[in-house]
């Protein structure tokens, strides 16, 4: 029985903080609700970044990518390690890689699967940037 009255006092206990705390939150959030529509916020970002909307899909993007594929055959091992096709398409992206470094904001980067046998270029730029292209 007395330890019945040690969890029935902890309960009521943690009962009376919780009423506590969600009245001190909803006090707080009043008044920030109430003082929000005349204090000027502080908190304003503004983006000069370029956006784009795919019509009314809630889809909209900042940059834009072009992806290079092509698929490699294996070496006579069975996988890439021993694979000319792909040394081919490396020695390939090696020679055009300063170009496309040279493109404004672009980022790079290249994707290769054993198991599907993808060689795959990304490049990747702002929105802005990309008619240059």
């Amino acid at each position: 029985l007395k330890t019945n009255n040690i969890f029935l006092s902890l309960g009521v206990t943690i009962f009376y903080m919780m009423k506590i705390q969600s009245s001190f939150f909803a006090i707080t959030i009043g008044v920030l609700a109430s003082t929000e529509a005349f204090a000027p916020s502080s908190n304003i970002k503004f983006s000069t970044q370029l956006r784009a909307e795919i019509g009314e899909t809630g889809v909209s993007f900042e940059n834009v990518a072009r992806e290079w594929r092509c698929k490699y055959s294996p070496g006579p091992s069975g996988g890439p390690g021993d694979s000319e096709s792909l040394k081919a398409c490396q020695a390939l992206l090696d020679e055009y890689l300063p170009k496309l470094k040279a493109l404004p904001k672009a980022q790079i980067t290249r994707q290769v699967c054993g198991g599907c046998l993808d060689f795959k270029v990304s490049i990747t730029q702002p929105l802005e940037e990309h008619g240059s292209w």
